[in-house]
């Protein structure tokens, strides 16, 4: 059988945990050279290694996307190794975004780096990517957003902007290059466990699984397989005719208003704990 990314050449950010490296995973399972990308050099080392072993074929950059020069390292270094580049992946994110917190409370550092990490690398990303695109024909550039590229999350003030602004840089991309044979999507997950044996774990709070089986209607948390799987959608041939778009990947959760899911979780939380959250 084909696989759908055999010949391609696939520059994945962000890739030695999570959905950044399931990604990385699949593409080379569908036939793609990889470069795998991180500030965690064992990290790094070991995600080669597992798709080298597998019979795939892929190498390690090690950078800071917080700083531009490892931005513009990353692309080169993948138009030096392999003589193309036909999927980025821009899946970097910013630890300072996990501070999740309200515009007064914000600190400048942490909106600083999580611009420089969530936008600002994207954007330099695809300055230098693009120019090797249009000589070669054409390429797909994958954002990873979030639910939260649409919708506000209770003070997630730079999170929430960072995934906004991708979700436009997006669409910018495919109306100055479309025509040129260069697509940009934006995938948008929910809530995905990037750590699946961490609900394995002995302490592991039951409360996140009855969420999931409530709030999702799928009936189950996501996992970075699941995300994985849509940008290889993306990323080939199969999605020729998907451009600027957003495609969710969320189980469910925000097709719905909170009093289809509220009522049940109430009912499941007494079930469970024999309270109320």
């Amino acid at each position: 059988m084909c696989k759908r990314l055999e010949g391609k050449v696939a520059l994945v950010t962000g890739s030695t945990s999570g959905i950044g490296l399931a990604t990385a995973n699949l593409f080379s399972q569908e036939g793609a050279r990889v470069v795998v990308t991180g500030r965690r050099r064992k990290l790094g080392e070991e995600a080669v290694r597992a798709i080298q072993n597998t019979g795939g074929e892929a190498s390690y950059f090690e950078a800071d996307f917080s700083e531009m020069a490892g931005v513009r390292g990353a692309v080169r270094f993948t138009l030096d190794r392999y003589g193309r580049i036909d999927i980025l992946v821009n899946n970097t994110v910013s630890w300072a975004t996990a501070r999740e917190m309200p515009v007064t409370r914000l600190r400048e550092e942490d909106w600083d780096h999580s611009i420089a990490v969530g936008l600002k690398a994207p954007y330099v990303a695809c300055q230098e990517a693009i120019p090797a695109m249009l000589k070669q024909g054409g390429g797909s550039i994958i954002m990873m957003g979030s639910v939260r590229s649409f919708l506000a999350f209770s003070e997630g003030f730079v999170y929430d902007i960072v995934k906004a602004g991708l979700a436009n840089m997006a669409r910018q991309l495919t109306v100055d290059f479309g025509r040129q044979g260069i697509r940009a999507n934006v995938l948008c997950p929910g809530w995905i466990v990037t750590d699946p044996e961490g609900l394995k774990k002995e302490h592991h709070d039951p409360i996140y699984d009855v969420r999931a089986k409530v709030m999702q209607p799928v009936g189950r948390a996501g996992l970075p397989i699941d995300v994985a799987q849509a940008a290889v959608f993306l990323a080939s041939n199969e999605s020729s005719f998907v451009a600027g778009a957003m495609l969710v990947v969320d189980g469910g959760l925000t097709i719905q208003t909170p009093g289809s899911f509220i009522p049940l979780l109430e009912k499941c939380y007494r079930q469970e704990f024999g309270r109320s959250q």
